[in-house]
């Protein structure tokens, strides 16, 4: 067994980082063979003696108390004890207070508002007095529902404070959903805004409340609007020092199956996954403005759009609205105007903004850029092509990370310089162990991001985790493929709905399309392809039928044979870009 010292493993980062990252210096260094080896010799080492490894990782952390161990029969960070609110707000705010922390622009085009960590700090603890007013102690449930603001980050960061745990919901989401979450939570308190904006229109958010308050009764907690926080007294404000247990967050996710769980971070390992991930992936430096469009309602805007980023005391650009409004060159415009250097941001948008064309894209200044980030779903390739020539002007790479609300943060991503394979997740980061078993993606060691618990659920997952999703090696690296409910048997044949979505994704006449299936007394299972088609289509529903069948024989195989052809406005997806494949198939059974 291969066994690095601290200091060696060290060095192994800080050199991995710089291969992936300066490319002019890697090509002139080692060659594609030598770095791919010496990212198989790091990772080896990495997985082979996760508690070193995570070890060296510990460092950049502020600890009121050092752990005594990394990592110990399912437990991390034994002893120690830190704070989030400490570690992405305070300190920075010693050492770099007029440094700004977000820039916040609005649905509104002519809003833009800016804070620096001096002013998020004053502005957290405004909440955390609010809180302490209401009751709120360590370990309640404080829920949210808010948009991507600085107030709604100021507010899930006073709970991190006082030890509260932030149960954010999407704010386009239905009272149902609301009302679903809270009280599987427990939330003790909801804080919201009267109104919000998205896409040119007002949204009336006390009417969704009123609606949750009817369908909860006695069980509703108290609503704080925190559309006008008031100066509070000069009052000294503890702050709560958390343990390797102690819980930091609950995020719902759904499956295709459409129920939805509560999935619960503990503090400590979750800000040592996130943090060590997004260093050593994206690669920030210092004075990078980095722009995530996720929503705060996501895993991604909670891992990489809030904690991550503050942690390592970067300006980050936030977006309360949506690329389309009042044109398709919002995202354009920001990162022409902030000079961002690291956009991340999800393939739905990225195949939706294509449809308008490159001159949106072209007509702004993007040499900024240096780093692409692709997350939600996999990629397609026509959006990865669009993605690296006209956005990243075919200089930036694009890092499709893989991961889930369950991972904490990213598990695979390509290293820039070992390859630029398009639509290719790419490979393990250090300190994980994947592998592939029967087509579905597992990972077979404890890391610091995967999630304490699911609530309301007895038991713990075992240290093997399945992912769900099915992948495959390609030139020794991974690419996910779909979901496990995503592969169709027909007669005995394996076929996965991606695949059949690569095809139509290379007809002009189709934007998007979805394949699912659904049962077939003879076959065992039929194919349904679900098509989006382009304004300027002018073949027949019929014409297009037989060019789809046609397709899909030539690429897949007469077995490939669609039971139906389905087509939509638009596909039903989460707002993260995930199909809600469940509720095609509702659709497609009762079609």
């Amino acid at each position: 067994m291969l066994h690095l010292t601290g200091d060696i493993v060290v060095e192994v980062l800080n050199t991995c980082a710089m291969y992936r990252f300066d490319e002019p210096m890697i090509d002139d260094l080692v060659n594609a063979w030598e770095r791919d080896s010496l990212y198989q010799k790091w990772h080896k080492a990495s997985v082979e003696n996760v508690k070193q490894f995570w070890s060296t990782q510990t460092d950049c952390i502020y600890w009121q108390s050092l752990p005594t161990d990394v990592y110990d029969n399912g437990y991390w960070l034994i002893n120690g004890k830190s704070n989030l609110y400490y570690n992405c707000v305070a300190r920075h705010a010693i050492q770099t207070p007029d440094k700004v922390a977000f820039i916040n622009y609005y649905d509104d085009p002519s809003m833009r508002k800016t804070i620096t960590y001096r002013e998020l700090d004053i502005l957290v603890k405004k909440v955390v007095y609010l809180l302490i007013q209401k009751g709120i102690q360590k370990g309640d449930v404080v829920a949210f529902f808010m948009p991507t603001r600085i107030i709604s980050i100021a507010s899930m960061l006073a709970c991190a404070y006082i030890g509260a745990l932030h149960m954010v919901v999407f704010s386009g989401f239905s009272a149902d959903v609301l009302a679903q979450r809270i009280k599987d939570s427990n939330a003790k308190l909801l804080l919201t805004l009267p109104t919000i904006r998205r896409g040119g229109k007002e949204i009336d958010l006390v009417k969704t409340i009123n609606e949750v308050s009817k369908k909860l009764a006695d069980n509703m907690p108290e609503v704080l609007y925190m559309n006008d926080i008031p100066d509070v007294p000069n009052v000294s404000l503890n702050i709560e020092w958390l343990n390797n247990q102690d819980e930091a967050f609950i995020l719902y996710t759904s499956g295709t199956s459409g129920k939805f769980k509560g999935v619960v971070h503990a503090t400590l390992p979750y800000m040592l996954y996130v943090s060590s991930t997004f260093k050593n992936i994206f690669a920030p430096k210092p004075d990078d403005v980095y722009f995530c469009t996720s929503d705060i309602g996501w895993i991604t805007g909670h891992s990489y759009l809030v904690y991550a980023p503050l942690f390592w005391g970067l300006t980050s650009v936030i977006f309360d609205g949506t690329p389309l409004y009042p044109t398709p060159e919002r995202y354009w415009e920001i990162i022409e105007r902030e000079k961002v250097n690291i956009f991340y941001t999800a393939p739905t948008a990225i195949r939706s903004l294509k449809t308008y064309g490159d001159e949106y894209v072209t007509k702004h200044n993007l040499s900024s850029l240096r780093v692409l980030g692709s997350v939600g779903e996999p990629i397609n390739e026509t959006a990865w092509n669009w993605y690296f020539h006209i956005v990243g002007q075919k200089r930036c790479p694009i890092i499709d990370t893989w991961w889930q609300t369950e991972t904490g943060g990213f598990i695979l991503a390509p290293l820039r310089n070992m390859s630029q394979q398009p639509c290719v997740a790419g490979r393990p980061f250090y300190g994980v162990n994947v592998s592939i078993i029967d087509n579905q993606l597992v990972i077979n060691n404890a890391w610091p991001g995967k999630y304490k618990r699911i609530l309301n659920q007895n038991g713990m997952y075992n240290s093997v985790y399945k992912s769900g999703d099915t992948a495959k090696l390609v030139n020794g690296e991974i690419k996910i493929t779909g979901r496990i409910d995503d592969v169709i048997n027909v007669s005995g044949h394996r076929l996965c709905t991606a695949d059949f979505e690569r095809v139509l994704s290379t007809m002009p006449e189709i934007i998007e399309s979805a394949t699912v299936a659904i049962p077939h007394e003879i076959t065992g299972q039929t194919i349904v392809v679900f098509a989006v088609l382009a304004s300027d289509t002018i073949s027949t529903h019929e014409e297009l039928n037989i060019k789809i069948q046609q397709q899909l024989r030539k690429s897949i195989g007469a077995i490939a044979k669609p039971h139906k052809i389905i087509y939509l406005d638009d596909l039903p997806k989460t707002t993260t870009g995930k199909i809600e494949r469940h509720k095609l198939r509702e659709l497609a059974l009762n079609n």
